[in-house]
């Protein structure tokens, strides 16, 4: 149901790899426009803190994104990043309504309402596991872990993070769980092709991010690609974006908040600054815990056809009934 709520044939107009070539184009010009405020701000501060501009400046910065180290409060920072994500959603949202004509909830459930319980139990479940496993890397390192707690710039970032931060996990889930997920699936109908390549084209996207630098390019992706993964397994056994929706919400507001690293892309006044991050143990136990979520799900949700993850998409709409779920 999942595939056919994006199906749309239309009788007259653009072919639709032209509407989705469209649409593409559209996403990324939004996205960049949204990172123009960020590129006008810190240009100016590294103008004014040097008396120039230089290439080397603009690489220094790119390699830490610390906004403070040029004179720009991290919340404001953090704000500027997450610019480009609420402008990219918006350009989804619109494309999709003008060049597609269906609406944004396509791409999330194929039922009339999103089922918001889903949504929580993801965040919940998934807020509750990265915590208790930040919990027991305290008692094993508490030398790694400053505390830095300051309540004038948390509330702000607590602000922040709940209220704009899920656009920007939205944004990426609905363009690659959801949109490309469902264009992919049908023009190879092919479950697992669209699986395989939204999730390398969702670790790609990383490609820029700091911690590759920080930490290796081999040891990342790996976690990026299998973040990528994981999503794209519980949106196919559940024919839905939210549980994905709730899960990566819970990952990037917890990461914001409460514990940031150095070489973290989220550079910001969490409660925790990790100095070492252990990355050799960390990428083992996302995998654990990812699969260990998969089989709640499946035990909460009574998953059992698993061809969902690999089956051809066409052939299965005989069969799936356009019925509501018990707690939709």
């Amino acid at each position: 149901m999942f595939f056919k709520a994006a199906y749309k044939p239309h009788e007259s107009g653009l072919a639709e790899f032209v509407r989705y070539f469209l649409t593409l184009i559209s996403v990324f010009a939004g996205y960049f426009l949204g990172q123009v405020p960020f590129l006008v701000v810190v240009i100016a501060q590294l103008t004014e803190r040097d008396g120039d501009l230089s290439a080397t400046a603009l690489e220094d910065f790119a390699k830490n994104i610390d906004f403070t180290a040029i004179g720009i409060d991290a919340n404001t920072g953090f704000i500027l990043i997450l610019l480009s994500f609420v402008v990219g959603l918006l350009a989804l949202w619109l494309a999709l309504a003008v060049i597609h004509k269906r609406p944004l909830r396509s791409l999330i459930t194929p039922y009339q309402n999103i089922r918001w319980s889903r949504v929580g139990f993801g965040f919940g479940v998934w807020f509750l596991l990265i915590a208790s496993l930040e919990v027991l890397s305290y008692f094993i390192s508490p030398e790694t872990y400053q505390f830095q707690l300051e309540w004038k710039t948390w509330l702000p970032l607590v602000a922040i993070a709940l209220l704009i931060m899920p656009m920007q996990t939205s944004f990426e889930e609905l363009l690659f769980r959801g949109y490309l997920m469902q264009g992919l699936g049908l023009a190879f109908n092919s479950r697992l092709v669209a699986l395989v390549l939204t999730s390398v084209a969702f670790g790609a996207m990383h490609l820029a991010n700091p911690e590759i630098q920080e930490f290796g390019l081999w040891l990342m992706m790996p976690y990026y690609v299998g973040m990528g993964l994981f999503l794209g397994i519980l949106t196919l056994m559940d024919d839905s974006l939210e549980l994905a929706l709730g899960i990566h919400a819970a990952n990037n507001i917890f990461g914001a908040a409460f514990v940031t690293f150095t070489g973290s892309a989220l550079q910001t006044d969490a409660v925790f600054r990790v100095t070492e991050v252990n990355t050799t143990f960390m990428i083992p136990v996302f995998y654990v815990l990812a699969a260990g979520f998969i089989y709640l799900c499946a035990r909460r949700y009574g998953w059992k056809d698993w061809s969902k993850l690999y089956g051809p998409v066409r052939a299965r709409w005989k069969n799936e009934e356009e019925t509501v779920a018990d707690d939709y």
